[in-house]
């Protein structure tokens, strides 16, 4: 199941859209002047089934229509809720006072329809989720540290409300349990819809990430603090590959273990000719291994011949085996090097081993500091890193302005490049661009949205 179009009424009270994803191509490309809502389209996919449906509450709109290649849509409108008491702080004769007042709701519905026939209704309402926090902090030792974000303080990690739900919903107290059930009882089918279609956003800021909140301090006394992306990318990339080497060293003792017996009962022998044949297919790609510092074995083998081509078919058998654990891992890293060092970066090429997941050297052979790279060179890895390392298949792609502080050249290329990847990893792709460069040859593949809004009056 996926999205085919997307309906809006009144974005920013000013542009009805009705927008057609390409059947013919997995790649479809949002052009437009500033304004018309590129982004907040992008915005818009992500939230919903991201299932943060306050990002609805304070956008300007009055109704929005997802429609499913299973001829089901999703619709999303708002309405204004109960109004709830708050308290604010206000200066009062020149003194702070806390005050209370009157606050206005919204509520957010979520159709499930099947032509005109409304399937299931979720209802998105503030004072629900305020009651069922409530109730969570009485019981787990919890605090709110975003609008849509929570920090569980025994073990420092965070997580969005349901989330944490699913995750404890076998020991949650009977109270909680009943909200949730009023909440929740009738709308199954939305969220199951929801949850089967699979979103990844990346956005126009790349190069920074968001550190943790530490727990060890008072939420007060931290500091909003940011990481290097391409930095906690090389890492990331570092703790794969050892994951993977620690895959090998199991599937290698387990075969080990068992090759005598497997060797005296085996009545299978390959021919000469499939033998060399599988043979070279093996050691190239361990040679790829060994160049990308990921594994340093080899094969020594004797000459194939008839009295032992049952030995020889077994080991070659093993030894597939035991590089068939990076099978996946391998082809991403081909097609990112391959990406990366094809005519993109000046005097320079990325490096991948076990040590560092990835580097940069000179063509002098010098090793650079990844944040030594230039603001574009960084984007281009970071935006590949992602979109080969981060995403599975059948999930639809979005980007955001990938031309931000991209060369010309790499703009031309990055369609062509798309096309590459979704075709290796089965996944369609939704960007939003100013850059004609980015679009290239490939206008069949636009959709203006100056030429496609109809203006309400």
């Amino acid at each position: 199941m996926n999205i085919t179009k997307i309906s809006i009424r009144q974005l920013f009270g000013l542009f009805d859209y009705d927008i057609e994803l390409n059947k013919e191509s997995d790649l479809t490309i949002l052009t437009g002047p500033n304004g018309y809502g590129k982004t907040t389209i992008l915005n818009i996919i992500f939230n919903l089934f991201h299932q943060k449906f306050f990002y609805f509450q304070k956008l300007n709109f009055k109704f929005i229509s997802i429609i499913l290649s299973n001829g089901q849509c999703i619709e999303i409108t708002k309405k204004k809720g109960k109004e709830k008491n708050e308290q604010i702080i206000q200066i009062i004769d020149e003194e702070q006072r806390i005050v209370s007042r009157k606050a206005d709701t919204t509520d957010i519905i979520i159709d499930l329809k099947e032509g005109k026939n409304i399937i299931q209704s979720y209802i998105y309402n503030s004072a629900v989720e305020n009651r069922l926090i409530h109730e969570l902090e009485r019981y787990y030792p919890i605090r709110r540290i975003s609008p849509d974000l929570w920090l569980e303080e025994r073990t420092g990690k965070q997580f969005a409300l349901y989330d944490f739900l699913n995750e404890n919903n076998d020991s949650l107290p009977d109270r909680i349990l009943e909200l949730i059930k009023k909440q929740n009882d009738k709308s199954e089918e939305v969220l199951k819809v929801l949850n089967a279609i699979n979103i990844y956003l990346i956005k126009e800021q790349r190069l920074l990430k968001q550190s943790k909140i530490s727990v060890n301090r008072p939420l007060s006394q931290q500091l909003l603090s940011f990481v290097n992306t391409i930095e906690d990318y090389a890492k990331e990339l570092k703790d794969m590959i050892a994951q993977k080497q620690l895959e090998a060293y199991h599937v290698a003792q387990q075969l080990d273990s068992s090759f005598p017996k497997r060797l005296i009962g085996t009545q299978k022998r390959l021919t000469k000719e499939e033998f060399e044949k599988r043979f070279e297919r093996l050691t190239k790609k361990q040679k790829q291994l060994q160049e990308f510092g990921i594994s340093i074995s080899g094969q020594d083998v004797t000459e194939y011949n008839d009295d032992t081509a049952n030995v020889l078919t077994v080991y070659l058998e093993d030894s597939e085996n035991k590089v068939t654990v990076y099978d996946e891992l391998l082809s991403k890293i081909n097609l990112f090097v391959n990406i990366l060092n094809e005519k993109r970066f000046t005097f320079k090429s990325i490096v991948i081993d076990n040590t560092h997941g990835f580097y940069f050297k000179t063509t002098a052979g010098d090793i650079l500091n990844l944040t030594d790279l230039s603001s574009g060179e960084q984007n281009e890895v970071v935006l590949f890193y992602e979109l080969l390392f981060k995403t599975t298949p059948n999930t639809l792609i979005l980007i955001d302005e990938p031309e931000i502080s991209l060369h010309v050249i790499w703009q031309k290329a990055f369609v062509k490049d798309l096309e590459e990847i979704a075709k290796m990893k089965h996944i369609p792709f939704l960007i939003a661009t100013h850059s004609p460069q980015i679009i290239n040859d490939r206008w069949d593949l636009t959709i203006d949205l100056f030429a496609l809004a109809n203006i309400c009056q």
